[in-house]
């Protein structure tokens, strides 16, 4: 798929794509005119649900999970085109809430002991799960034994949100101790 701006994945109208749970990559190219020493230059990614791996022309440089989703990316750059990659992993919440779009396919009890978190326990392995039959529900993608998401739960954002931004920071000697 290819999108014309950053949005989150839940709010996507194709259901493939709003229930997605996973990884998703971003591509961009960027000219870059002229890299000066002493500068450093930092990718701000913004907004991320979840987690994002970063790389800059073909070079693996690390995952940002926390906020400030920024990274020092200067030993990756060159003067000219830069070919940006960025992989973005969600949570499998709005997967799981997507399932239970789907007609059932097992029983569940509300279970005593997590009765407080709002969720529900399988009462038993289903017969297609035990006699390794397919699916009855072939819309349904996970297969969990306890689950506290509802058909009506809000969806969570997902994907790069941004905005994203290249921040070039001028690096700055002091001169003297910090003994004076």
């Amino acid at each position: 798929m290819t999108f014309p701006e950053l949005r989150s994945w839940s709010e996507n109208a194709n259901p493939n794509i709003k229930y997605f749970s996973g990884t998703a990559t971003y591509r961009k190219e960027m000219r870059l005119d002229a890299m000066r020493p002493g500068q450093h230059y930092v990718l701000d990614l913004g907004a991320v649900h979840e987690l994002a791996s970063i790389k800059v022309n073909g070079r693996s440089l690390g995952v940002v999970w926390y906020p400030p989703f920024r990274m020092d990316i200067t030993a990756a750059l060159k003067a000219g085109v830069n070919r940006f990659e960025i992989r973005v992993t969600n949570t499998w919440a709005n997967r799981l809430i997507g399932d239970e779009q789907e007609p059932e396919d097992s029983q569940w009890t509300e279970w005593e002991g997590f009765r407080d978190f709002g969720g529900y326990a399988m009462k038993a392995y289903p017969d297609w799960f035990v006699k390794n039959q397919p699916r009855p529900s072939p819309g349904r993608k996970c297969f969990v034994t306890y689950n506290y998401f509802k058909k009506d739960t809000p969806l969570f954002p997902a994907g790069l949100l941004g905005p994203v931004q290249l921040i070039v920071e001028n690096e700055v000697k002091c001169e003297g101790s910090a003994n004076q």
